[in-house]
């Protein structure tokens, strides 16, 4: 009789620990992972997005020595070399280094460099910009999850005597 006394006694230690502190951190924790998913998600759509209008609206070739005499990146200054990946603007066919219009897509804006024709449209850069910022400020929810992480981690310890 006494051991089936200390049993419903263990087993009331236990359903009490889990539903009073382990239950709502867990709940805590699958909402904040969730939401961290989501705005993931969220993100990767928007890059995904820019990244192929501005595939769409390039193109990608190699330079070859007859170019060399021609053209330089109007970005970097520089002169084409033979063998430098360029790209080519669809819609006003200026040319550019490859990595030099990307940066200048993603870090300045939407438009060419030369003559200010859209490249991205603002819609898509809006979003594009805002998912940025918003990927900025996430460390303070990521702070957040680890903080309850380490709670819940903490809380189902030996301390309690029962795990």
């Amino acid at each position: 009789m006494r051991a089936l006394a200390k049993l419903f006694s263990f087993l009331d230690k236990i359903l009490a620990a889990f539903f009073v502190e382990l239950l709502p951190e867990l709940l805590r924790l699958i909402v904040l992972a969730i939401f961290i998913l989501w705005k993931h998600c969220k993100h990767i759509s928007s890059s995904y997005k820019y990244t192929s209008t501005i595939n769409k609206k390039s193109s990608k070739f190699a330079c070859n020595r007859n170019l060399d005499e021609y053209y330089c990146c109007s970005i970097c200054l520089s002169e084409f070399a033979g063998g430098d990946e360029a790209k080519q603007l669809v819609d006003c066919r200026h040319v550019f280094h490859g990595r030099c219009l990307e940066r200048w897509l993603r870090c300045y804006g939407a438009t060419c460099p030369l003559c200010r024709s859209v490249v991205v449209p603002e819609v898509i850069v809006k979003e594009y910009n805002q998912t940025r910022i918003d990927r900025e400020n996430d460390d303070r929810i990521h702070k957040e999850l680890a903080l309850i992480l380490l709670k819940v981690l903490h809380a189902g310890s030996c301390r309690h005597g029962f795990f």
